[in-house]
Order: C-alpha cells, then structure tokens, then sequence
C-alpha cells in the first residue's frame, strides 16, 4: 500500500515541476535578453521601412505571371517569337506593337486574358485565363506588358460592362 502512494505522490511531484518549467524558462530567457517578440516571416513583409510603390510591386507581380504563363507563347520580351508561337497558327501577337495598344485598351486586354482571345474577336488559340489568374493577377499581367511595349501604364480596375460591349 505504500509503494502506491509513493507512485502517486511522486507522479504528482513530476507534474508539479513540469508545470512549474513553464514560468521558470520564460525568466531565464528574459533575464538572457530574449524577451522581444518574435515576429513571423508574413509580420515581417507587413513591416515596410520605405514608401510601397505600387506600380513597382504590379511590374514584379505582372512578370512573374508573364514569365510562368505567357512566354511560352509570346516570348521572352513579347514580341509573339516564344518557343510555342512555331506550332501556333495564326502566330501570337506582339504585344510590343505600338498600334496594338494605340488601338487596344485595358479592358479590352482584360477581357482578352480573363477570357480568352476569341472573346474579343481574336484567335481562339489564346487560352481563357479567368479561372486560372485572379483579377488582381490579369491587371498586373496588363500592366507589365504595357511596360514591355513601352506604354503608360494604369492600375484601375476594369470596368463591369460586359465583354461583348467593349471596343
């Protein structure tokens, strides 16, 4: 009968100095100096210590979606020579084109990516993007081709007129 109350009153002390552990560790580390906190990996990006440019942050966006989707076919720089614009009849455009974007606007370029080319009375070899990319994704998209073709660029959101109504 002793031995089992030894077994519980030892138990007890265990979970009693495990407990204890807890504060024990967190005064140790404050008087070591480790007292801040600690921020994750994503507080970290929410902290910036210069200015946010979005125009910046939309070409950096814009080209990495350009780069993993669109240069296949429209190359490198985007001038309609990627890898795939070979097997691709009629050729992808050049979206490098001066009259291109003299003729074409952001909605209109919109609609083309979300939905793809034959929505806007192009070729149906563009694929529809719009289940793939976010909005957010397309404009940035928009906005570094833009860059590319050396045209102004515009963050503003399309328009919600429907796509057959564009110019």
């Amino acid at each position: 009968m002793t031995r089992h109350w030894i077994g519980i009153a030892l138990a007890g002390l265990i979970s009693c100095v495990f407990a204890a552990s807890f504060p024990a560790m967190a005064w140790i580390r404050a008087q070591q100096g480790h007292s801040k906190q600690y921020t994750s990996e994503i507080q970290s990006l929410a902290v910036r210590r210069e200015p946010a440019d979005p125009l910046a942050d939309a070409l950096a966006r814009g080209g990495k979606i350009y780069r993993h989707y669109c240069r296949i076919c429209h190359g490198e720089e985007g001038k309609g020579d990627g890898f795939n614009s070979y097997n691709i009849e009629p050729p992808p455009r050049n979206l490098t084109d001066d009259d291109f974007w003299q003729q074409t606007t952001d909605e209109r370029a919109y609609y083309a990516v979300s939905q793809g080319g034959g929505s806007v009375g192009k070729s149906v070899m563009m694929p529809a993007w719009g289940h793939t990319l976010t909005d957010r994704q397309i404009r940035d998209v928009i906005t570094f081709v833009r860059a590319l073709a050396g045209q102004p660029t515009a963050l503003a959101a399309p328009s919600s007129a429907p796509h057959g109504k564009t110019p």
